[in-house]
């Protein structure tokens, strides 16, 4: 009887209905083009790893007592005058491996810490404000690469002798009223990276809680409260559980994005860690003497990445956590928050969501002035207000870098729709051997930092080029450049239009499907005539947001991108955010005339903020548009 009904059930799930030439080509096309464009650059990097023996140096990993000495240095100065109270927070410096592995450490544990007591907040109470808090939270979601982490460092940054805007508004309203001395306060060099990385990346983890509790089942909490459960009872018993899942998988994510970020390390000039000694190596990586060292780096990153990815997965696979997105059938709408708690809400948690969210209002008054001096943006005058917009397309290297942004986004966008559709139909509807592996292929490049993908590509392309169509030899043409970028972008970012594809069919019948195939239509008839229509708002939603990644990638962008000459090199295939990090990193003064005569000088800085308030402005419209369609309880980023 066991052997007939296995037999059955072979029978069923290998029936002509679920198995079809469409069925195959949509399941086995993508593990294809996934292992061969993906999968293997990476193993060749791999191959590459021989420098193991030199990275257990000090260099690299360092935890000597000179490692721990003054992470904090604290003095009472004279200046001008008057008092002052100099508090330079530095941190540590434990070898480019230790510093990458303690930062990511330490900024997932406290974005995770945030991210999750904002979710609590504004997802699981009701108070005066609550709307307040929300969209506050979201705004640090708008990517403004490379100039968000100088904004940091003009807010939080030590400045010596004289103030960051933090320690100016602390001295104006607390030191100076009640001891008399003014206070200049700041971090530097790993501490000033921390900090910026914890205010960056809180809110991937924020929106992933917020989902989770998003689906969680009202009759939970009810029955919870009913028994007597209460205040951190009612949380640590019944509401902490059910959103563990979000919490891990921002978490993961948000590690992944500390080990790989390079503007908090450029914009604080601290260089010792492993994504700056990377990318500082990058045009010189073909040489002998570098690959094996910088393979080796990329090795441990991957693997750094991988570990804490494969554990969660176990217990949050992608198609698990996408589940989760069908939730109960009455969710949960808030508990009334007590006076304490408002008080908290506000005296806490305000000033730490506030000061994350002050980098991107900084970036926008820093688009329409002349740079920031001193403590603050010095705005340009009304007559002059929108120059560093007008001079986007004035300077030759901007335009440049939008107009191949614009390529690359065309391009890439056409392969990401039509990959993603194929593998998220396939890993909720193929019944076929495989069906696994196409999903974790497709989350993967979530998982593999972007700067392992980049150097992969660099040593796979330029030692097996395809001709002159894609190849990064020495005598590779900008055009074939621009396809390695092209093939990065799509791989790099189809897993969010994988996941939007998958969540929208686990929430479409399939008895649809099969009545409408058991009379004879075939699969892409079907999809055309019935799967598209109930699931195209996931399937746009999912596109959208590989769309706005697209446009504000960085670690490809900084690294492939700069193959073909700086900014200011009339053939460069660098896109936005590769304009933006030249424009930070190399400053330069523009000159600008007022209709009175009067001449200004404008900072490269100023334009940078420019191009990424234009940047934002079309994050926002796109994350709220993905918003209004995604599913309830669905997280915009997620592993």
């Amino acid at each position: 009887m066991a052997a007939r009904g296995l037999l059955a059930a072979a029978r069923r799930r290998f029936s002509p209905l679920h198995v079809d030439a469409e069925i195959l080509v949509f399941l086995y096309l993508p593990i294809l083009v996934l292992i061969l464009g993906f999968v293997v650059p990476i193993l060749n990097v791999i191959m590459h790893a021989t420098a193991w023996g030199v990275i257990t140096g000090p260099t690299y990993v360092d935890f000597s007592r000179e490692a721990f000495a003054e992470p904090v240095l604290v003095q009472t100065v004279s200046l001008g005058g008057r008092e002052v109270i100099q508090v330079n927070v530095k941190g540590f410096n434990f070898g480019i491996i230790g510093n990458s592995l303690f930062i990511a450490v330490v900024v997932t544990l406290a974005s995770a810490a945030l991210g999750t007591a904002v979710a609590l907040l504004t997802g699981f109470y009701l108070f005066p404000g609550r709307r307040l808090f929300k969209l506050l939270a979201f705004v640090p979601l708008l990517i403004a690469p490379f100039v968000n982490s100088y904004v940091v460092t003009r807010l939080l940054m030590y400045k010596g002798t004289d103030y960051n805007v933090v320690s100016y508004v602390l001295s104006k309203l607390f030191t100076e009223p009640l001891l008399g001395k003014s206070l200049y306060f700041g971090f530097t060099a790993q501490a000033g990276v921390i900090v910026a990385q914890i205010l960056m990346f809180y809110p991937i983890v924020y929106i992933n809680a917020l989902a989770a509790l998003g689906v969680m089942d009202a009759t939970l909490v009810e029955q919870a409260l009913n028994l007597g459960a209460r205040g951190t009872t009612l949380l640590r018993r019944i509401v902490l559980p059910l959103i563990v899942p979000g919490i891990l998988a921002g978490s993961t994510l948000v590690f992944i994005l500390s080990l790989e970020d390079l503007a908090a390390p450029v914009t604080f000039k601290f260089y010792n860690v492993m994504s700056y000694y990377i990318y500082s190596r990058f045009q010189v990586a073909r040489a002998t003497s570098y690959l094996p060292m910088i393979a080796t780096l990329s090795t441990v990153m991957l693997v750094a990445a991988l570990v804490p990815m494969f554990f969660v997965r176990r217990y949050l696979s992608l198609r698990y956590y996408a589940k989760l997105s069908r939730g109960a059938p009455r969710p949960f709408r808030g508990l009334k928050l007590g006076k304490q708690g408002v008080l908290a809400a506000y005296l806490v948690v305000l000033p730490l969501v506030l000061l994350a969210a002050a980098p991107q209002f900084g970036v926008v008054a820093l688009a329409f002035s002349r740079g920031w001096e001193h403590t603050f943006p010095s705005l340009l005058p009304h007559d002059a207000l929108l120059y560093n917009f007008k001079s986007l397309v004035e300077i030759d290297g901007i335009r440049r870098s939008i107009m191949n942004s614009l390529y690359y986004l065309g391009n890439a966008i056409v392969f990401i729709a039509a990959l993603g559709f194929m593998a998220g139909y396939a890993i909720a509807r193929a019944r076929l051997p495989g069906t696994s592996v196409l999903d974790l292929l497709s989350s993967a490049p979530l998982a593999v930092p972007g700067l392992v993908v980049a150097f992969s590509y660099l040593v796979f392309f330029s030692t097996h080029p395809l001709d002159n169509f894609i190849s990064l030899a020495a005598a590779a043409t900008a055009a074939a450049m621009m396809h390695v970028l092209i093939l990065a972008y799509i791989l790099r970012k189809l897993p969010f239009t994988v996941r939007a594809v998958f969540t929208s069919m686990i929430q479409t019948p399939e008895e649809l499907e099969e009545a409408a195939r058991s009379l004879g239509a075939r699969r892409i008839r079907v999809i055309s005539r019935i799967v598209l229509p109930l699931t195209w708002r996931g399937v746009v939603a999912g596109l959208l947001l590989s769309a706005i990644y697209v446009l504000s990638e960085v670690s490809v962008s900084v690294t492939l991108g700069a193959l073909n000459g700086d900014m200011y090199s009339p053939t460069h295939i660098g896109p936005i955010t590769f304009a933006i990090l030249q424009l930070i990193e190399m400053p330069r003064v523009s000159m600008v005339t007022l209709s009175n005569g009067q001449v200004l000088a404008v900072s490269s800085e100023a334009q940078a903020a420019a191009l990424a308030t234009l940047l934002m402005l079309i994050e926002a419209a796109v994350i709220l548009v993905s918003t209004r369609m995604a599913r309830r309880g669905q997280a915009l980023v997620t592993i």
